[in-house]
């Protein structure tokens, strides 16, 4: 009896440990997923999202208009070039023209996605005063669903004509019209595949519209006022250009200014000396 109890105590007590140990063990896999997701959350907190124009997961185009006021654009056109050059950027399109008074300089640029709002940083600190700064985004994911199922679709049809010309099945016309159909499907295929390519293109890289300008209003009239003191030295040069134009002209006329008077004299003489005769 003695001993069948003590069997039956030991049974209890091991048992007993046994749970004791599953509990802990549980414990310790409870307390380490909490501190898996507990990393997790600060990992996620330590690197958030820092393109405030999308969530990372769509498809975006993006573009900005921007125009703004600067002191000189001349050098705000260098400091822009300069963080052009710091990015995988480049500059499409350029354009600067004086309209008095203001000097404008538009320039288009195709940046990066994900360098995007630091470039625009960059060139934020170009400007004097902002007439308007616009962001926009479109979401094009859904165009890359529907043109990847099309073409799909246009591909798996394509398959089926092109193992009905590849087996001869059908008569001549039905070979001919899938032959039509064959061509006709490739330059859908090549124009969709050229549609998907020009959106990769255009999420992959973002554009910035930028018009900057400068009133110079002030400066040019400056730059052109001319001095009394000058406007008095030019009228007298002007004035010796005149005579020495002059001189020129006449030492030029010279021969012809001589004859005029000979063919004077003579007439004076020659109406006086017929006037004494008729009196006699």
């Amino acid at each position: 009896m003695n001993k069948s109890f003590a069997i039956i105590l030991m049974s209890f007590l091991l048992l007993l440990s046994c749970a004791s140990k599953q509990e802990m063990e549980t414990a310790d896999t409870d307390q380490a997923a909490v501190e898996h997701v507990e990393e997790a959350k600060a990992q996620l907190a330590a690197t958030p999202n820092t393109d405030l124009y999308s969530n990372g997961q769509t498809k975006l185009i993006k573009t900005a208009n921007y125009r703004f006021e600067v002191a000189n654009v001349m050098k705000s056109a260098e400091e822009i070039e300069l963080a052009i050059r710091k990015y995988p950027a480049y500059i499409s399109a350029s354009d600067r023209r004086l309209e008095n008074p203001i000097l404008e300089n538009k320039m288009t640029i195709r940046v990066r996605n994900e360098f995007f709002q630091d470039l625009l940083k960059e060139i934020d600190q170009q400007a004097k005063f902002i007439n308007y700064r616009d962001i926009k985004t479109e979401d094009v994911a859904k165009q890359f669903v529907d043109l990847e199922s099309r073409l799909k679709t246009k591909r798996e049809i394509e398959a089926r004509y092109i193992e009905i010309v590849r087996k001869k099945a059908g008569t001549i016309e039905e070979l001919l019209n899938a032959e039509e159909q064959i061509g006709e499907l490739q330059e859908e295929i090549e124009a969709t595949i050229s549609r998907i390519n020009y959106l990769k293109v255009e999420v992959s890289y973002s554009t910035i519209k930028l018009e900057f300008y400068q009133t110079i209003s002030q400066e040019v009239a400056v730059a052109h006022e001319t001095p009394k003191s000058k406007q008095f030295g030019e009228a007298l040069q002007s004035g010796w250009n005149g005579v020495v134009m002059v001189a020129l002209a006449l030492t030029y006329l010279w021969p012809w200014l001589v004859l005029a008077g000979l063919s004077v004299v003579a007439y004076r003489y020659l109406r006086k000396k017929k006037v004494m005769t008729t009196s006699v």
